[in-house]
Formats: structure tokens, C-alpha cells, sequence
């Protein structure tokens, strides 16, 4: 067991989103994350593989500016490929539901939103978006972003994503995490220890494994700054730290039941964006991608906690992120969703974090 943590670490056609608005701003995680304010960036997961459909909903709550914000969303593959891109002006109270499998540009001309340039259909992908707010180029025609180099530094955006099992009729969704500035990740040193007594860590909640029809647990490590291409400076992005075994992140791992019993179990491998079922047992197929093996009786609520992280570094091989990731002490993060369903009733929870 390696020892180390991070610093800089819902089908029917039902669409679920629920948007929340709070008068006075303040942020979830170490003053930078929120999922209720709005936020300069947003990070959702998207599902459109076989048998499963995805969409993702953004609103413009708030913001100085009378006229349109040119928002940026970036597609991100669970092997870190980048995807596509898509430009969507919003003006102020103005709301997009975008579906992956049908991607495209939007602007708003005399009072209605014009779908603009190429469709991008992105069937049998899954993995994350992020939704940054720029300043909007004036006169473009296909929402241009002025500078890509700088994004906007008033929180606008509020979002949420819906990810539904066209075979179950099930669906899970939740509001998207926000950063408030579009380049402060949270400090995940406030949230890890790699003290095994200790009470932090990054905590996964489920009902009863033997319960569910249907789990998918997303992980979403990003880095700030990492975006595509002209977006490299201005927007996060996929961890770009590869681990001698080829994977992005590992994780040390445990189960807590109901009353308290808390097992080992084996450390979570992850990429940038990767999905797991919550618990390798009957209810759940017996599938082998799973956070909670077999050999442990997962039939209780409880939760999975996460410590003591490591990530790999272009110079020196695997490592504990005590100074960030890389060279450069490039800052990461991992945020994480498990959405469930029993029959077709679905929701999703966000994961949660320690401050102490």
C-alpha cells in the first residue's frame, strides 16, 4: 500500500436538472468550487454509449454584462482524447440543453437561438465536458470567443446532466460542480491525508449494492491549465500524468458499511474520466469493472473512501501529489458522481470531501 495524497488533486425522455440559486456567493470545497452559485466553468460527465443517452443543461443566472457570453464546451474522452468543441452564445436568462449525440454551435439572433456550423455526434463515447464562460467576440456570427487565452472572470453559469439507461428506463443526474474562477481548483491537500487514521478523505455515498439495477460512479480528474489547443492556458483539463501502469491516478480504497465497519479493498486505478459500477455482486451482473469486490459483502448503504492518491510525472515516475503533478506543480483535482437507479427510480450524489 503505497502511502502519499493530493494537493493539487439520471430511461425515459425525462431530462433531470435542477438549478439552484443563491443570493450571496460562497463556494463548497476551500472557497473555489460550488454547485449552487454560479461559476465561470462548469464539469459535468456524459454517457452515450450503447444503451445509454446523455444531456447537459446550462443557464446564465447572473453576470454585468448585457450582452452575450460566448461559452466554450470541450468534450473529453475516458482515455483523455479531446473530442470536439462547441461554441454557444448565451445571453442574460438564457438556457441550452445540449445533446452529445448531437453537437452544434448556437447563437442568438433577433430573439431566437440559431443552431450554426457542423453537427458533432459523439455516440458510443463517454467522459466529461467542461463549460467555460468567455468574453463574447462582437459581430461574429458563429459565437467566437474574443481572447481565448483569457476566460471570463465574472461568475454566470449554473448547469446540471442527466446520463439515462435506454434499456432500464432509468435515469440519474445532479447539478455540475462550478469553479468560481475558470483556473482555481480546490486545495485537495484540505481534504487527503495519508494518515490512515485520519478522518479525510474523497467519500463516494451508495444505498445497498445488492439493491441497484443499475450504478455508474464517475470520476473526473482534471488539471489546471490543460485545455485543447488555444484553450490550453485558459481552461482546465484531463490529468496529463501518466502512472508506470498506464493509468492516470491510484487511489488507496475502502468500503463502510452501515455501522461502521470499514474493509480495505483494492486500490482504485483510474484515468482522467473513468466510470465503475459501485460493487462486483449479482444485482450488478457480476461485472469485473467494479470499485467493491466480490470477496467483500456490500449489502448495506455505506460509503467508498479514497486516500492517499498518487499520479505519475514525466521526470520521475510514479508519485504521491503533495506538490501538484509535473515539473510545473500543475494543480489537480478529482471530482466524482455515483449515479444509481432501483428499477427505474434514479438519482445521483456528488462526492463528498473533508476540510479538517
Amino acid at each position: 500500500m503505497r502511502k502519499g495524497f493530493f494537493t493539487k488533486l439520471s430511461v425515459g425522455a425525462a431530462l433531470a436538472a435542477a438549478i439552484g440559486f443563491v443570493p450571496t456567493a460562497h463556494a463548497d470545497i476551500d472557497d473555489t468550487e460550488t454547485m449552487l452559485d454560479p461559476a465561470v466553468t462548469l464539469i459535468m460527465p456524459f454517457d452515450v454509449t450503447e444503451n445509454h443517452a446523455s444531456f447537459q443543461i446550462v443557464s446564465r443566472i447572473s453576470g454585468s454584462t448585457s450582452g452575450p457570453v460566448a461559452t466554450h464546451w470541450s468534450y473529453w474522452s475516458e482515455s483523455c482524447d479531446h473530442l470536439a468543441d462547441v461554441f454557444i452564445c448565451l445571453t442574460p436568462k438564457d438556457t441550452v440543453v445540449v445533446d452529445p449525440t448531437a453537437l452544434q454551435a448556437q447563437i442568438q439572433t433577433a430573439g431566437e437561438n440559431v443552431n450554426t456550423g457542423p453537427v458533432v455526434n459523439l455516440s458510443g463515447s463517454k467522459g466529461f465536458v467542461t463549460v467555460t464562460a468567455f468574453n463574447y467576440l462582437e459581430g461574429s456570427q458563429a459565437c467566437a470567443v474574443d481572447d481565448p487565452s483569457t476566460a471570463s472572470d465574472e461568475p454566470s453559469l449554473v448547469g446540471s446532466w442527466t446520463v439515462a439507461n435506454t434499456v432500464s428506463n432509468a435515469a440519474f443526474g445532479n447539478n455540475a460542480y462550478g469553479l468560481r474562477e475558470a483556473l482555481t481548483l480546490p486545495d485537495i491537500a484540505t481534504v487527503l491525508s495519508d494518515v490512515p487514521s485520519d478522518p479525510q478523505g474523497i467519500f463516494v455515498q451508495t444505498f445497498d449494492p445488492t439493491s441497484l439495477n443499475d450504478s455508474e460512479v464517475f470520476f473526473i480528474g482534471v488539471a489546471a491549465p490543460n485545455g485543447n489547443g488555444s484553450f490550453a492556458e485558459s481552461e482546465i483539463g484531463p490529468i496529463p500524468a501518466i502512472l508506470s501502469n498506464g493509468r492516470a491516478v491510484e487511489c488507496d480504497a475502502e468500503f463502510c458499511d452501515n455501522v461502521e465497519n470499514c474493509t480495505s479493498i483494492n486500490n482504485l486505478l483510474m484515468d482522467c474520466s473513468t466510470s465503475f459500477k459501485i460493487a462486483d455482486n449479482d444485482a450488478l451482473g457480476n461485472d469485473p469493472n467494479s470499485i467493491i469486490p466480490a470477496r467483500v459483502a456490500a449489502d448495506t448503504s455505506g460509503f467508498v473512501r479514497l486516500t492517499n492518491c498518487f499520479v505519475g510525472t514525466a521526470t520521475a515516475g510514479d508519485t504521491s501529489i503533495v506538490n501538484g503533478v509535473g515539473d510545473d506543480n500543475l494543480p489537480v483535482f478529482i471530482f466524482a458522481f455515483h449515479g444509481m437507479a432501483v428499477g427505474p427510480y434514479g438519482t445521483a450524489v456528488s462526492a463528498k470531501y473533508t476540510l479538517q
